[in-house]
């Protein structure tokens, strides 16, 4: 398995030697205007908002800013190639920046640092996400801001409410039992009444669309908000491994067994093991599974956008989003933030300049208009903006619906035991995602039919022997 990972590895090394054939060390892109690589929206409309803010700058500023939109997978080896060839732009937003960039390439000393634009926006933050840009720097053995957090993701669970209704079991997400055990179950128990109703129609439904693959982040949230539901833990305080403790080696065993049962079961569907971070909304889409964890908004959000249901009757009737369940113990769930942040890299030739432009988007009237552009898909960072009376009702329905979407995320984000991923504590945890270690262990299970307990040691070993290469 891990001769497989290094082998699609294969065009990191490759990307930066073209890069640097091309384009000489320390060159910028543009001496003449900002160039700006941000990651393109889920939706036409955040895309649009962006170009509106961009023309703003421009207007403002009296400079040309060169915006490109990049889907967030080629962006991120974008941004990978350009940082290490010194050939960047002035401003990067990547989805993927949280824990694929500034983790590592902070500790690399390539990423300028932004702790004055933090200090500016700091009153209005939400305090704990700041912690994710935040991060060492091996060469001046320092911690410093080397990013600048805007929004956030985290994890909830959406489900169709007329195929619940349809199986002859409650819809209502206040009636949806919340404890563990009685949770899966529920679902479980919808795929077998629509499976005996309608066969033909419902003999390839599922009830849990649950990501457990080598190819998806989604399967990085899923394993670790499981993890934190078997009361188990990764890293220390100080960023330390303590996977290997008998109490987390016990959890990360218990998380691992219930993944591996999870899928053998017949409930998930069959290449969950092989699905991308858009299977499962497609799945869901299509009608195909009862219901999905998934780490953002993204999925009601692209009903809410549809424009074969102008009446939005999916969005406001007939799906509904919830929480996780209650752990196995009865405590109520320990939910994980992904943080995403904007970089400037260090070898921009134009850094006042991008400081400049990064705290004009993030303007509260204007940055209010972005972020609702994705319809919740993203929670903002900002104390100011969540105060928008959106984030608490949503939007109304055409008949006076309320939403059940979005004022769901704001509950998790304000009133639940929230914190941030920990890849901020040490940049080793960016290999460890990029390996997706937790993925390969799923794999063994489900694929290979090993054992969870060796399974588990595998992860876990392999995990600090990444750590182990950081001196």
């Amino acid at each position: 398995m891990w001769r497989r990972l290094a082998r699609r590895a294969l065009w990191v090394p490759l990307a930066l030697f073209l890069a640097t054939l091309v384009f000489p060390a320390g060159a910028a892109l543009a001496a003449d205007k900002l160039v700006v690589w941000w990651n393109k929206g889920y939706y036409p409309e955040e895309d649009a908002a962006m170009q509106k803010i961009v023309k703003e700058f421009e207007a403002q500023h009296k400079v040309e800013v060169d915006l490109s939109f990049t889907a967030q997978e080629d962006l991120l080896k974008k941004i990978t190639a350009a940082l290490i060839a010194r050939r960047v732009p002035d401003v990067a937003f990547c989805f993927f920046n949280d824990w694929q960039v500034v983790p590592k390439f902070g500790w690399d000393d390539k990423l300028a640092d932004t702790s004055d634009v933090i200090a500016k926006l700091k009153p209005r933050y939400n305090a704990k996400m700041l912690e994710v840009a935040y991060v060492m720097n091996n060469k001046t053995k320092k911690r410093a801001y080397y990013g600048v957090p805007i929004e956030a993701q985290t994890m909830h669970i959406h489900y169709w409410r007329d195929l619940l209704k349809e199986a002859g079991l409650e819809d209502d997400p206040a009636k949806i039992p919340m404890k563990w055990d009685d949770y899966w179950s529920y679902w479980k128990k919808a795929q077998d009444a629509l499976r005996r109703k309608d066969p033909a129609k419902y003999g390839k439904l599922y009830g849990i669309g649950m990501t457990e693959s080598t190819r998806a982040s989604d399967t990085l949230y899923n394993f670790e908000m499981a993890l934190l539901s078997f009361n188990g833990e990764l890293l220390d305080k100080d960023g330390k491994v303590v996977a290997s403790q008998p109490k987390n080696r016990e959890a990360i065993i218990k998380t691992l067994t219930w993944f591996g049962d999870l899928f053998t079961s017949g409930y998930v569907p069959p290449d969950a093991t092989n699905w991308t971070d858009g299977d499962n909304n497609a799945g869901f889409h299509s009608r195909s599974i009862v219901m999905t964890p998934n780490p953002s908004q993204s999925i009601p959000a692209a009903q809410f956008f549809n424009k074969d249901d102008p009446q939005r009757d999916n969005y406001f009737n007939k799906m509904a989003t919830i929480e996780w369940p209650n752990g196995p113990d009865g405590k109520k769930p320990r939910y994980l933030s992904a943080v995403k942040t904007i970089i400037i890299p260090k070898d921009s030739k134009s850094q006042k300049l991008a400081k400049d432009f990064i705290l004009f988007v993030l303007e509260p009237p204007r940055f209010l208009e972005y972020i609702k552009a994705a319809n919740g898909r993203w929670f903002p960072a900002f104390k100011d903006l969540y105060a928008d009376p959106f984030w608490r009702t949503g939007h109304r329905g055409p008949r006076g619906e309320k939403d059940n979407h979005v004022p769901v995320a704001t509950t998790i984000f304000l009133e639940r035991d929230n914190k941030v991923f920990e890849h901020y504590k040490h940049p080793a945890i960016s290999q460890v995602y990029d390996e997706n270690i937790w993925g390969k262990a799923m794999a063994r299970i489900a694929v290979e039919k090993w054992p969870a307990d060796k399974a588990a040691d595998e992860a876990i070993e392999r995990m600090k022997a990444i750590f182990a290469q950081y001196k």
